[in-house]
């Protein structure tokens, strides 16, 4: 039994390891993230019948959070949401709700999400992700509706390295970009449910170019099924009734994830190239009258 499930944590850590659960559990786990402040006052039965699973499988997932059945399951869960668990998510806001609340809840959520996101991220996956990225010939980033906005960020931040990055909107051209791409280029995709039928086919068409495919995206969608490499994203949020605020939180620090290890995996050197590209842009500046700009220093450890 893990002492430390009853920690404010509870929903956060069960957040983090949702992909890592059968696909039975996970239904359980999404009714759990759902609506978590109801769940003590149900019954083995009762959220066994939500989830559509059996009993039998309530009781596996209790034990894949490391506790000894429903009981203490829902005993961990009261503690956790009365010491100032995550109790939040954006589907919960009612129109009831005045501006604190809703404030609350959005920020709960998003701060919920990162905490969940810290956890589950693979260092192993994303060092693959850095050395591809950083040694591609040429970046295409993927993005449709709303995750265009990841897709524009990550072009600013990779073509800020030197790195020969493109961002295109139009879908067409997604798949015309796609289409050229080769064994030496790399596709960043970034979707919010990884189910938009013109982003999955772009994803196809850049590997059966030869790309390697990285997607940054929910696990176990159909995009997921079709990329190389899977960053996971899957914050506890329903992207089809809202348009989606903490998951895009989450891709965007994966962005500056991403980012940042490539940068250190260049060396020194790369503050060079940095400062090279912001003095380009230094005539765009109303004015120069602040502070002294500090150089940005990369410290190796040894």
């Amino acid at each position: 039994m893990d002492g430390g499930v009853t920690r404010p944590d509870l929903l956060e850590r069960l957040s983090g390891m949702r992909r890592r659960l059968s696909r039975s559990e996970m239904r359980v786990a999404d009714v759990v993230l759902a609506d978590p402040e109801s769940v003590p006052r149900k019954t083995l039965a009762a959220l066994a019948a939500e989830a559509g699973v059996s009993e039998p499988t309530v009781l596996r997932f209790c034990r894949s959070l490391g506790l000894d059945g429903y009981a203490h399951f829902k005993i961990a869960l009261a503690a956790a949401l009365a010491s100032g668990g995550i109790a939040y998510v954006h589907r919960d806001i009612g129109f009831d709700d005045d501006v604190a609340t809703v404030r609350a809840k959005v920020i709960q959520s998003s701060i919920g999400t990162l905490a969940a996101l810290q956890h589950a991220l693979d260092d192993a996956v994303t060092e693959q992700a850095v050395a591809r990225i950083g040694g591609a010939r040429r970046l295409a980033l993927f993005a449709v509706g709303l995750a265009n906005t990841v897709a524009t960020d990550a072009q600013q931040k990779f073509m800020r390295l030197g790195i020969t990055a493109e961002a295109l909107h139009d879908t067409h051209l997604q798949t015309m970009s796609a289409a050229t791409l080769t064994a030496a280029d790399v596709a960043l995709i970034f979707s919010y449910n990884g189910r938009i039928k013109d982003i999955v086919r772009t994803a196809r068409a850049a590997r059966a170019a030869g790309a390697f495919v990285i997607g940054v995206t929910r696990a176990g969608s159909p995009l997921a099924g079709t990329v190389d490499l899977l960053i996971a994203i899957d914050t506890p949020e329903d992207t089809f009734v809202y348009a989606p605020m903490s998951t895009r939180l989450a891709h965007f620090v994966v962005v500056d994830l991403l980012a940042t290890l490539v940068a250190l995996a260049r060396g020194p050197g790369v503050v060079e190239q940095l400062e090279h590209v912001k003095e380009s842009l230094s005539d765009q500046w109303i004015a120069d009258d602040g502070p002294a700009r500090r150089r940005v220093k990369l410290v190796a450890s040894h």
